[in-house]
C-alpha cells in the first residue's frame, strides 16, 4: 500500500490545505477547499511509455517539482492501452491520492478513468487529451499540437521549397494529441494546394502510415513504402523516434538527397539528427515545463486552488542553424 494508515484519533495532526483524504473521497463528504490530514501524498505518474526520452523528461520533471512532500510512484505502459487499464486499477485500489496519466489510447482510456472519478481521486492528464467527454479531468496540460502540426506543414513546404511532389506521415492514430499534429499539418498542406498560384506544385500525401510512435516500426513501414514510390520527396513523422525510423530506411536507400524529413518534439536525438542535417526540422515541445505545470497544478489543488481544464503551451520551429548554436548538443 502507498498510503500511510490514517490515525484519525490524533486530531493534531490535521491541518487546513485543500482537497480531501481517502476516506472524504469515499464518502464524497468534502471537496477541494477544505481540511485534510498531513499525511504524505502519493501520486501516480502513468506515461505512454518509458522507451521514449520525451516522457521520461516529463515524469522527471513532475517529480521534481512535487518535491519531497509527495510519493511519486512512475510506471509505463508500453504504448499498451490494456496494460495502462490495469495499471490505472492497480492504483485505484492502493489508494493513491492524484493519478496524473499520458494516455496510451486517447479513446480506449475514458473507462478506467470513470472508475478513477466514482473513487474520486482526482485526475490530471497530460500531453494526449482523453476524448471521451464523460470523465471527469481536473486539468490538462500540453503542447499546442495543432499548431505545433502546422508550424510542421510549413516547414515541409519550405524543405521542398514549394516545389510541391509526394510525401508520407508517418502518424501514431491512437494518441489524440498526433491527430492534432496531423490535423494541423494535413491543413497547411490543402492550404497550399488550394491556392492557384500553386497549381503546378501540388503537395500529395500518399497516405498515413502507423509509426507506434517508435523507431523500428517507422523504420520498416518507411522501408515498404520506398519500394512503390521512388519518387517520393518528404516524411512527416509525428516524433523524433519515428522521424528517426524513415531517416534510417531512407538511408540505407540512399535517397537521403530526394527526400526530407520534419520530425516533431525536439528531443535530444532529433536535435542532434537536425544539426547532422538527416532531419530538416521540428516543431519543439517542451516536456519538462509540461511536467513542471501540470505538478504545480496538483499541488495547487491540495491546496485548494482550482487548476485550468486546459493549459497549451506553444511550440518553435528548431532548425539546423538553432541546432548548430544549441549550448545542449557540445559534446
Amino acid at each position: 500500500m502507498f498510503r500511510k494508515t490514517l490515525t484519525f484519533t490524533l486530531a493534531l495532526g490535521l491541518l487546513w490545505f485543500g482537497g480531501c483524504s481517502k476516506s472524504d473521497r469515499e464518502n464524497g463528504s468534502v471537496s477541494s477547499g477544505t481540511p485534510i490530514d498531513l499525511e504524505k501524498k502519493t501520486v501516480a505518474i502513468l506515461v505512454q511509455t518509458t522507451a521514449n526520452p520525451f516522457f521520461n523528461d516529463f515524469a522527471e520533471a513532475a517529480r521534481a517539482e512535487l518535491g519531497e512532500d509527495y510519493d511519486v510512484v512512475i510506471v509505463g505502459g508500453d504504448n499498451d492501452a490494456d496494460t495502462q487499464a490495469k495499471q490505472i486499477r492497480d492504483f485505484i485500489v492502493q489508494g493513491v491520492d492524484a493519478l496524473l496519466i499520458t494516455p496510451c489510447n486517447a479513446n480506449a482510456v475514458g473507462t478506467q478513468i470513470r472508475e478513477a472519478n466514482r473513487a474520486r481521486i482526482p485526475v490530471f492528464t497530460a500531453d494526449t487529451a482523453v476524448l471521451d467527454e464523460n470523465v471527469d479531468i481536473l486539468c490538462h496540460v500540453a503542447t499546442d499540437n495543432y499548431g505545433g502540426g502546422k508550424l510542421a506543414g510549413q516547414a515541409m513546404l519550405e524543405a521542398l521549397n514549394y516545389r510541391g511532389g509526394k510525401i508520407m506521415v508517418l502518424h501514431f492514430e491512437q494518441a489524440q494529441s498526433c491527430q492534432s499534429r496531423v490535423q494541423g499539418f494535413t491543413e497547411v498542406i490543402n492550404a497550399h494546394n488550394a491556392d492557384p498560384d500553386n497549381r503546378d506544385a501540388q503537395v500529395t500525401i500518399i497516405g498515413e502510415y502507423e509509426s507506434k510512435a517508435l523507431e523500428k516500426p517507422a523504420y520498416d513501414i518507411t522501408t515498404d513504402v520506398l519500394k512503390a514510390n521512388r519518387d517520393l520527396v518528404g516524411v512527416f513523422a509525428i516524433n523524433d523516434p519515428a522521424a528517426l525510423g524513415a531517416v534510417k530506411a531512407i538511408e540505407e536507400d540512399n535517397l537521403q538527397d530526394q527526400i526530407k524529413v520534419i520530425g516533431f518534439d525536439g528531443q535530444k536525438i532529433g536535435k542532434l539528427a537536425i544539426r547532422d542535417g538527416r532531419i530538416f526540422a521540428d516543431p519543439v515541445q517542451y516536456p519538462e515545463q509540461m511536467g513542471q505545470k501540470v505538478a504545480a497544478h496538483i499541488k495547487g489543488y491540495f491546496r485548494g486552488i482550482a487548476p485550468p481544464k486546459l493549459e497549451e503551451i506553444p511550440a518553435k520551429l528548431y532548425y539546423k542553424a538553432d541546432a548548430d548554436q544549441d549550448p545542449d548538443l557540445v559534446e
